[in-house]
């Protein structure tokens, strides 16, 4: 969102409708002609373009860490075993044990969120640790509210998508839209 600004400023001439879909409680957008879509990617029924990726890190707030830590990697057996992990299906832990070779299943107990700002909030709260998304929870680590349990992090198996309809970036603003957000977030 801070960003949008920019876009704004380069273009005055084009009107932007935001809109949000939540499949959970059957809220649809109306038809658009550009989607932002958070996934694995591969959408057969759109064109796409990432837009984008980004790597996960283990981090809680400082008093989470205070009481249950001190943490030292983060990347064995144990230490998540000792942790209160925060669950969501949109940062699975599955991607953090597996890269370290950890036999640990996805957590099936503790708090769960679908919604990572809620859960970067609840991290922030003390709830536990959850994996964090350098560049999209970069406001809870620069701020302090999270902090990182290491210097480590790995891909996420998540990424932003640009998609449209073919034929959509024949429009001029659209296409200006498509390529002002890449270039945004290169």
């Amino acid at each position: 969102m801070p960003k949008l600004e920019l876009f704004r400023n380069a273009f005055p001439e084009i009107e932007l409708i935001l809109q949000v879909s939540i499949p959970l409680l059957d809220v649809t957008a109306e038809t658009s002609d550009l989607e932002i879509r958070f996934g694995a990617g591969s959408y057969s029924d759109l064109e796409n373009r990432l837009i984008l990726a980004d790597e996960v890190t283990p981090a809680c707030s400082p008093s989470y860490l205070n009481e249950a830590g001190p943490f030292h990697a983060f990347d064995s057996e144990l230490e998540p075993a000792q942790a209160r992990l925060i669950r969501s299906p949109l940062e699975p832990w599955s991607t953090w044990f597996s890269h370290y070779g950890m036999t640990r299943t996805e957590p099936y107990v503790g708090a769960q969120f679908n919604d990572l700002g809620l859960l970067y909030d609840a991290a922030a709260s003390g709830f536990g640790v959850t994996l964090v998304r350098l560049r999209l929870g970069a406001a809870w680590l620069e701020s302090g509210r999270l902090v990182r349990l290491t210097p480590q992090s790995v891909p996420s198996p998540h990424q932003h998508y640009v998609c449209w309809q073919p034929g959509t970036l024949d429009r001029w603003e659209c296409a200006a839209f498509v390529d002002w957000m890449i270039l945004a977030l290169a």
